[in-house]
């Protein structure tokens, strides 16, 4: 008979909540032998809780485990408003415990504890059930903690908008003997906040310029096969080789061809032309970017070499890329965008969330169920001689970004080498290709092997190392593969699809015109108090200032946020939007979680939060209204855009505000 919730125990109640959001956890601390290597005292005061490592007799806590609490509670009280906090060391819990009793604005708890057994012993003591299962609170073992658990911690709701107030928190001396492991983690952790600011981006254009492209190839993609398609007919070898353009990649070209007729290779764009000089074809040729030189290394290729080769062109790509490609057969897959999400034609997406064509080739790949996945080519760094690319690249070998020439020379970005042992020169774009390459197979199954062939550049950790070699002696020579046939749509199948599309622009351009209107209308409240305030300050009367006006319009600037936020017809504008909103919301974040003392400070930081909003809304509104200008005019050549949405209002010209120097107005 099981127990019921009131005859379950404290411990028992911690573990069904943590099993639910985290089995691995949850199997460690079941494996746990209780007072193994510590000591439990606790005295008449049930707080006064300490544990004592048998092995070097050093105790959690060295003078009073209570008073040390309250000291720490008192040095917290400067971040009572910080949504997110993030610990190393669990210590006995006290201190989480009054946390989450008695912080209301605390939505997000993360500890990583090095020792499961504390974590085993502090279940015993209070019950963290119902905030485990919410989320408020998270408790990870250090030895686990890798990067898709840090993205899994990140992922909690408004994480990446606080992510600037970040800090890793040693819960108190006795953990400092865990340093290398406090560094490691705290080290995963910057590195996911980085990659989360910049999958923000910080330049809207680039997404102005995806949506543009998108909504003008959307007949191109619906007149070819589908995503679907292609990952269900990809797979006509048990072994997919990517090649990439790296240093290494000329050299293992006669490997290639040899084992070209056995294996199923995805090359990238820029080395299709290089596999062509060879004498190589390859099965799927990919390209991910939105950039119109992409289309050079199509033209500069031999027009029969497309005889017989998909190319999987992400649908956001320029058109003279497109048309660049005449023969083979084409794929246009979304790329998992908030505005491909809200067209609602799944079969056609969604791949791309990396950086490179190669990041998008190892998705598909394993989308594709290989099983075995190889690398040739990804050197993602500098060859011995300088180079940065193979010979016989369209670009040239030493082909650099723009982000290379500023890298600054006397602090170069140093990687592991492949091999190990040394290290090479990179450049923060390639070292971001390679933590995309790193989360991808650490989300991998087990059962698919994943070989690094590249014999140069940069380690990529989770792969196996092997050499071309090797690699081409143990494939299965017995069978050629066939060839990749994929059925193309009915002219029915892009009807239908084609109608779809219509009716959720129509809808994009309702919703967002009328949110567009709701959102300058707070504009303009905002740009009324903001210049009444400066009016006030100007002529010293600032006992004047009408607060119960100002509450109000705080009140409507937090209900307009939501209701954006909310609101699922917005979505499509997040990723033209989010590259400055996102770092206006970052800075923001300091607003809301700074203590104040007293009225007036309370009414500076209200002053402050419409300031700084003033620009939220400009931002907002302008880029509402840009979304809607790219799609009336991207979609007029397959679509009847509806009367209403094509005349657009002159708006009336508004004062602009001359704002104090500081960019605010200071009681």
């Amino acid at each position: 008979m099981e127990n019921t919730e009131e005859q379950k125990s404290v411990f028992e109640k911690n573990m069904e909540a943590l099993y639910a959001i985290d089995p691995l956890t949850t199997s460690l601390l079941q494996k746990v032998t209780a007072n193994e290597k510590f000591e439990i005292f606790i005295s008449s005061d049930p707080a006064n809780i300490n544990f004592v490592n048998k092995e070097n007799f050093k105790p959690l806590f060295v003078t009073n485990p209570v008073n040390e609490t309250m000291k720490t509670m008192q040095e917290l009280s400067a971040y009572a408003l910080y949504p997110h906090l993030y610990f190393f060391g669990l210590g006995n819990g006290v201190l989480y415990r009054l946390l989450l009793n008695n912080n209301e604005a605390l939505e997000h708890l993360v500890i990583i504890e090095p020792e499961a057994e504390i974590l085993y012993n502090v279940f015993h003591f209070f019950d963290f059930s119902e905030e485990i299962k919410t989320r408020r609170v998270e408790f990870h073992i250090a030895a686990n903690v890798n990067k898709i658990v840090v993205e899994y911690i990140f992922g909690f709701k408004t994480s990446s908008v606080y992510s600037k107030l970040y800090d890793l928190r040693l819960f108190n001396s006795y953990y400092g003997a865990y340093r290398d492991e406090y560094l490691r983690i705290n080290k995963l952790f910057t590195e996911v906040i980085e990659s989360v600011i910049i999958s923000y981006g910080n330049d809207s254009n680039d997404s102005v310029i995806g949506l543009k492209h998108l909504l003008l190839n959307v007949p191109e993609m619906l007149q070819n096969p589908s995503y679907q398609e292609f990952v269900k007919k990809a797979q006509n070898t048990s072994t997919a080789i990517i090649v990439s353009t790296g240093p290494s990649l000329y050299k293992q070209l006669p490997l290639l061809k040899e084992v070209a007729p056995y294996v199923t290779i995805f090359c990238i764009d820029a080395s299709f032309p290089i596999l062509t000089q060879a004498g190589i074809k390859p099965d799927i040729v990919l390209t991910l970017e939105r950039v119109e030189e992409s289309a050079k290394f199509y033209t500069d290729t031999p027009l029969e070499a497309q005889d017989g080769v998909i190319f999987a062109i992400t649908a956001i790509a320029h058109k003279k890329t497109l048309n660049a490609i005449t023969r083979g057969q084409k794929i246009l897959p979304m790329r998992p965008f908030p505005y491909t999400f809200y067209l609602k034609l799944e079969e056609y997406g969604y791949v791309g969330i990396g950086m490179s064509a190669a990041n998008m080739a190892y998705e598909a790949i394993r989308h594709s169920d290989f099983s075995s996945i190889v690398f040739i080519g990804q050197d993602l760094a500098f060859g011995a001689d300088g180079t940065s690319h193979s010979k016989g690249a369209v670009y040239g070998e030493r082909e650099v970004i723009k982000e290379i020439v500023k890298q600054d020379k006397k602090d170069p970005i140093m990687l592991e080498a492949y091999g190990g042992g040394r290290m090479v020169e990179s450049t923060y774009v390639w070292r971001l290709f390679l933590k995309f390459f790193e989360l991808d197979i650490a989300k991998t199954p087990p059962n698919i092997d994943v070989i690094n062939a590249t014999e140069g550049g940069a380690r990529i950790h989770g792969a196996n190392e092997h050499s071309f070699k090797e690699v081409v002696d143990a494939i299965d020579k017995s069978q050629v593969k066939k060839p990749i046939i994929l059925k193309e749509p009915t002219e029915k199948e892009y009807e239908v699809n084609k109608e779809k599309i219509t009716k959720r622009i129509e809808s994009i351009l309702h919703h967002g015109n009328i949110q567009k209107a709701k959102v300058e209308k707070i504009f303009l409240d905002i740009c009324s108090m903001t210049e009444e305030l400066e009016r006030l300050n100007k002529e010293q009367q600032l006992e004047k200032i009408n607060f119960k006006k100002m509450d109000r319009l705080v009140d409507k600037i937090n209900a307009a946020k939501n209701n954006f936020i909310k609101n699922k017809h917005m979505r499509i504008f997040d990723n033209i939007v989010q590259s400055y909103m996102m770092h206006q919301e970052m800075e923001l974040a300091k607003i809301s979680t700074r203590m104040v003392n007293g009225d007036i400070e309370e009414k500076a930081r209200k002053i402050d939060w419409i300031y700084a909003h003033k620009y939220w809304f400009f931002s907002l509104a302008g880029g509402i209204d840009t979304v809607l200008e790219v799609i009336k005019d991207s979609v007029k050549e397959w679509m009847d855009i509806p009367e209403q949405y094509l005349t657009k209002e002159i708006p009336t010209p508004i004062k602009s505000s001359i704002v104090t120097e500081d960019g605010v107005l200071h009681i």
